[in-house]
This record gives structure tokens, C-alpha cells and sequence, in this order.
């Protein structure tokens, strides 16, 4: 397989032996120069093949951190449940979280209006209902 360019230290995009370009995740992938011949496949922890021109600018847009950890989510869900997600759910999350924590950088002293009804409506799913001061 053949690394032809960095998207960052763990995801690079490849040439297979058949021709075809994909997206390969695996630590340090991307950290050689570019182009290289990968020849210790077992690096690789996940690809994919023809990615739609959005996911592969979230791959330039979310941190590294956030990928790795979303891939890392994925993967432990997938062993979990003995069975393949949607491959791109590791995108979908990770663009997710980047979401989510710019939301809470950004606004963190934003009120909830409606939290409290709905953690009285839904006491058993309410997680994020407050607990009574001791």
C-alpha cells in the first residue's frame, strides 16, 4: 500500500494494491514524508473507501484528538456488540463531539429553559437532573 498524502500524524490517504484511493487510520501513518510504501499493513486500523467529499473535509476540520477518539469509540461499540456500525459513524461522531465542545466553550453559561421539565417528565432516563444538596 502506498501512503500518497497526510492528513494528519494517525490518518493519511492511500493507494491499495489494486488502485483504489482510500482514507487509512492507524498510528503514525501520516508521520513519515510523503509519498512512502507502507508494507507492515498491520499499522492499519481502519479504512475507507470512496468517502463523499464532506467527510473527507471533517477529516481536515475536527483535531486529530477528536478522530482518534471517535474511532476509538467506534471500535470498542463494534467489539461490544459483536457486529459492524456504519462506517461513517466515526465522522458523524466525531463531528458530534467537535460540536459539542465548541457549544460548551462557547456558551457555557447558557440556561437550559426547559431541563427541569423534562427531567421530571423522564426520572429515569434524567440523568442530568440535579440531585438535592446535602
Amino acid at each position: 500500500m502506498k501512503i500518497i498524502k497526510k492528513i494528519n500524524n494517525n490518518v493519511a490517504e492511500a493507494i491499495d494494491g489494486n488502485g483504489n484511493h482510500l482514507i487509512a487510520f492507524g498510528k503514525g501513518l501520516g508521520f513519515p514524508k510523503t509519498p512512502y510504501e507502507l508494507t507492515d499493513l498491520n499499522k492499519i486500523t481502519m479504512t475507507f473507501y470512496k468517502l463523499s467529499e464532506y467527510f473527507e473535509g471533517l477529516l481536515k476540520e475536527i483535531p486529530e484528538e477528536i478522530l482518534n477518539l471517535s474511532a476509538e469509540i467506534v471500535s470498542m461499540a463494534q467489539e461490544d456488540l459483536n457486529g459492524q456500525l456504519n462506517p461513517t459513524l466515526v465522522f458523524s461522531l466525531a463531528d458530534h463531539i467537535q460540536f459539542s465542545i465548541q457549544r460548551l466553550t462557547t456558551y457555557k453559561n447558557v440556561r437550559m429553559n426547559y431541563s427541569y421539565e423534562i427531567a421530571q417528565m423522564y426520572q429515569r432516563r434524567a440523568f442530568w437532573r440535579k440531585r438535592p444538596s446535602k
